[in-house]
C-alpha cells in the first residue's frame, strides 16, 4: 500500500525529519493532541455514531416504542440514551431489528465512552512542570567573564526536587566519508543542577577559549544551521513523578550585550522580596557600552 512522506519538524530549529506513517498511533496522537482538539473529536465522534444508529432505527418505521411520530430526531435521541445506557424508560425497543441495533449500540457505547474516560484521565494524570525558558539567550560579561545565559522559571506553586539541566549545539556535520551527521556538542554549565529548584534560574555557560562557541558569531550560526537545545529534567515535588521539558534557542534568539533584568524586588507593602515570574522575558542593556563580546566571538580579541 502506497505511503506518503510526512515531515515534522524537531523541536523548534531548522530541521525537518521525513518519514512514513506506519498506521495511525491512537493513543499517543490522542494524548499528544490540544485540549480542543481532544474534546472536539469526542464530540464529533459521538454524535456522528449516534447519527448513524439514529438513521438506522430510523430505517424501519415503529421500530421504537413510545414515540408519537417517527422521525429522526427521536431516533437520534433514542440512540443518545441506549449509548449512555440512560434508560429513562418513555423510549423502547420494540422490533427484533431496533433490538440488535440496540445490542451493537450498547457494545460499541461501553468500549468507545469507556476508551475515552481512560485517555482522559491519561491526559490529566500526565505530569507537568509548568517550566518556561526565556525566549532569548543572552551574552554580555558576567563578573567580568563573557556568558552566555538564559532564564528558566518555574510558575506552579511548588518545588522540583533534583532539578538537572544541560545545554548542547545543535549543528549539521560532515564526516570523513561524506556523510552528514547531526553533531551535538555539550556546553558546559557554571551551575547545572539544584535538589530544590522553585522560581527563578538563571543559566550560565562560560565562554573560554575551549568553549564550542569560541569565536561564534551570529553569522556563523546561521551559517552553520546551528541552534542551542536545553533541557531540564525533574522530580515533582508533589506527585513524586519526573517531569521535564526542552527548549531550543535559533540563531536570532541569541543577543549580545543584553541582559536580564531581575526578577527580584523588594515589596515594602508586603515587607519581603517578591519574585516576580512575569519578567522571565524583560531585558535591559549591559553594564558594558562597548559592544566587546561581538569582538571576542570574531577573535578580535584573544584571551
Amino acid at each position: 500500500m502506497f505511503q506518503k512522506n510526512k515531515y515534522s519538524r524537531v523541536l523548534r530549529t531548522n530541521f525537518l525529519e521525513k518519514y512514513r506513517s506506519e498506521g495511525f498511533d491512537f493513543y499517543h496522537s490522542t494524548l499528544k493532541s490540544s485540549l480542543f482538539t481532544f474534546i472536539g473529536n469526542f464530540v464529533l465522534i459521538f454524535l456522528s455514531l449516534n447519527a448513524i444508529f439514529g438513521f438506522l432505527y430510523y430505517l424501519q418505521p415503529n421500530s421504537i416504542a413510545g414515540v408519537a411520530q417517527h422521525n429522526f430526531l427521536d431516533c437520534f435521541f433514542f440512540s443518545v440514551q441506549t449509548m449512555g445506557t440512560i434508560g429513562y424508560g418513555a423510549y423502547t425497543p420494540q422490533t427484533i431489528y431496533a433490538h440488535i441495533l440496540v445490542t451493537i449500540e450498547v457494545m460499541i457505547g461501553l468500549v468507545g465512552i469507556g476508551t475515552f474516560a481512560a485517555l482522559t484521565f491519561a491526559r490529566i494524570s500526565l505530569p507537568s512542570g509548568r517550566l518556561k525558558f526565556s525566549e532569548q539567550c543572552v551574552i554580555n560579561l558576567d563578573d567580568g567573564e563573557p556568558k552566555l545565559m538564559f532564564r528558566v522559571v518555574h510558575l506552579r506553586n511548588n518545588m522540583i526536587m533534583n532539578a538537572k539541566i544541560s545545554l548542547q549545539v545543535l549543528m549539521p556535520t560532515t564526516n570523513s566519508h561524506g556523510q552528514i551527521e547531526i553533531n551535538l556538542i555539550d556546553l558546559p554549565l557554571e551551575k547545572d543542577f539544584y535538589h530544590v529548584m522553585t522560581a527563578s534560574w538563571v543559566v550560565k555557560h562560560q565562554i573560554t577559549k575551549d568553549s564550542p562557541i569560541f569565536h561564534k558569531t551570529q553569522e556563523d550560526f546561521i551559517a552553520e544551521n546551528a541552534c542551542l537545545i536545553a533541557t531540564i529534567t525533574g522530580i515533582d515535588g508533589t506527585i513524586s513523578q519526573n517531569v521535564n521539558h526542552v527548549y531550543s534557542y535559533l540563531p536570532q534568539d541569541i543577543l549580545w550585550d543584553m541582559r536580564f533584568k531581575s526578577v527580584i524586588q523588594l515589596d515594602e507593602q508586603q515587607g519581603a522580596h517578591v519574585i516576580d515570574l512575569n519578567l522571565v522575558n524583560d531585558l535591559e542593556e549591559s553594564f558594558t557600552k562597548q559592544p566587546v563580546l561581538k569582538k571576542i566571538f570574531s577573535g578580535l580579541i584573544k584571551k
